[in-house]
């Protein structure tokens, strides 16, 4: 209906707009990008369509013209919180994290209650290592519209203040990613001497790697097995009441280690397929989640990875799932790629192949923080922008000791990249 509705080219700003607006909350913003450029040249001191095309070509990775076009916006108008907010986004996504920042703040100030400005300041400020301010924006996340409330329907809570609990009891629930689960989960044990009675709540992939925190608390999977709880807590808010980053982040590392008769298992079958020493076995997972909002700039095709494949005395283990996984199959090159993926029924099964593994490399995904829990030696390939956990400058991380970091050069730009993680792997280090 919308491309039937397109076809007639439309000729006024206004129709181009609600176009734009449209073919976005179908998830369709590649698609929209034409009417967006068609409503600044049909209207070029329209504000609102200036600061819809800069947040389109952010979103199709052109990064220069997104900032042109959002300074061009500001000026036309700056009063309008969102133009602030979309030249906001362009700026952090080039890095120009001052200038982004100041934007991000200008839009909160003309809108204080703008749920999205402040989460992306909150990204920003983390980002920049600005811990205190950062993690307190970060909880404007549960306020954004498109975000599901965390408690089901009917279900109201009071959120932890952070104050000891002695005879209450607290609900934790494991929320957004599976990455975030396994980075945050950490803090249940430490948890526990404040709040003695612990409910926890993680989806069934996460639950076995969550309950390896403590055996003390309650652990549940589905709604109706929650029982009596005072307050809840997001697992995500968990850095915020602990100070993380201006104090210290808790490094008991391993915290989430494989079960033992299946890592016996899984290296017996790796040792079958390809015997390990004098080789080397280095798992790869070179994708995330396609309806990730980044993925496209977080994550390769497999053909990307040619310098690992290059390798020699080394056996490539893909720990790949999801669509990109499909790619195995045209897969040719020196080093033999063996593909566990589809065996991968959770994270408990992804644990028990990796302790079998030498050293994983991967995109910014779910197996970064898994392997970096597990004290695994990993290499994280990052896009010029980062995920704010990464900061920025750095090769290391403060979360996981066993994970070195190799950041794009340019935006969208992943040459140099792989061939440094190869360099690195041929001698050692």
């Amino acid at each position: 209906m919308l491309h039937a509705f397109a076809a007639i080219a439309p000729t006024d700003t206004a129709t181009c707009n609600e176009l734009v607006a449209a073919f976005s909350r179908c998830g369709l913003s590649a698609q929209s990008l034409p009417y967006a450029q068609r409503a600044v040249d049909l209207h070029p001191r329209d504000s609102v369509a200036r600061s819809n095309l800069c947040e389109l070509l952010r979103r199709a990775g052109h990064m220069d013209d997104a900032v042109a076009q959002g300074r061009h916006a500001v000026e036309l108008d700056p009063a309008r919180a969102a133009n602030h907010y979309h030249l906001g986004m362009a700026y952090a996504e080039t890095l120009r994290m001052n200038e982004a920042i100041a934007h991000l703040r200008r839009a909160i100030a003309l809108e204080p209650r703008f749920a999205q400005a402040h989460f992306e300041l909150s990204e920003a400020l983390l980002l920049t290592a600005q811990f205190p301010e950062g993690w307190q924006e970060y909880e404007w996340r549960y306020a954004m519209p498109h975000v599901k409330p965390l408690l089901p329907p009917g279900r109201a809570l009071p959120v932890w203040d952070g104050q000891p609990l002695p005879d209450r009891t607290l609900l934790v629930i494991c929320d957004q990613g599976y990455g975030d689960v396994m980075q945050f989960c950490r803090y249940i044990e430490h948890l526990l001497a404040h709040c003695p009675k612990l409910v926890i709540a993680a989806s069934p992939p996460v639950l076995p790697l969550v309950r390896q925190q403590s055996p003390l608390p309650r652990y549940f999977s589905h709604w109706q097995d929650m029982g009596h709880v005072d307050c809840h807590i997001p697992l995500t808010s968990l850095p915020r009441i602990f100070a993380a980053g201006a104090g210290p982040i808790p490094l008991r590392i391993p915290y989430i280690q494989a079960d033992a008769a299946r890592a016996a298992w899984w290296r017996a079958r790796l040792d079958q397929a390809a015997p390990a020493a004098p080789r080397r076995r280095v798992g790869v997972a070179w994708a995330g989640r396609p309806e990730h909002d980044n993925d496209a700039r977080r994550s390769l095709t497999l053909a990307q990875l040619a310098p690992l494949a290059a390798l020699p005395d080394t056996t490539l283990v893909s720990l790949q799932v999801g669509p990109a996984r499909d790619q195995v199959q045209q897969y040719r090159a020196r080093a033999p790629l063996l593909d566990v993926g589809g065996l991968l029924t959770d994270y408990a099964e992804t644990a028990a192949v990796m302790a079998g593994l030498d050293h994983v490399v991967c995109v910014d995904t779910s197996v970064a923080h898994l392997a970096g829990a597990m004290g695994v030696p990993v290499s994280v390939l990052l896009p010029y922008a980062p995920d704010w956990r990464w900061m920025l400058g750095r090769a290391d991380s403060p979360w996981y000791p066993s994970l070195r970091l190799y950041r794009q050069a340019r935006p969208c730009d992943w040459s140099g990249v792989v061939e440094a993680v190869a360099r690195d792997l041929m001698r050692g280090s």
